[in-house]
């Protein structure tokens, strides 16, 4: 078996207080927010990245070196998908008539992300 080492980019986006928001609410709603919610961060990170795995509340992708034409490109990404990500909680809190725990309390949510860039066997963060 041959291995073939790769130089890019790992990134990971984590919806930040989920948990305690899983806690307080009514799971029928927080899963349909949730599932709406990663979807929007898999629509941006699309235009770069390659989507490996959606695990709980978190998205992890990648990029090849080459697939990236400059580091800022990636930061200029994650402020995107950030943007997008709250654009689509405020768009869904000011259009819903339901009272529920789970709609009502979805600005609580936010985004986190890791970067980190492989190169010869390393991964910078």
């Amino acid at each position: 078996m041959t291995t073939l080492a790769q130089h890019g980019y790992l990134v990971l986006a984590d919806i930040s207080g989920y948990t305690p928001y899983l806690a307080g609410v009514e799971l029928d709603h927080a899963h349909e927010i949730l599932t709406d919610l990663l979807d929007t961060i898999v629509r941006e990170f699309r235009s770069l990245l390659n989507v490996v795995k959606l695990e709980g509340d978190a998205v992890f992708a990648y990029a090849p070196e080459s697939g990236v034409p400059r580091g800022e490109t990636l930061l200029e990404l994650i402020e995107c998908t950030y943007i997008a990500f709250h654009d689509r909680i405020s768009s869904s809190h000011r259009h819903t008539t339901c009272v529920c725990r789970a709609c009502q309390a979805m600005p609580a949510l936010d985004l986190k992300f890791l970067l980190a860039r492989q190169t010869d066997g390393m991964i910078t963060l």
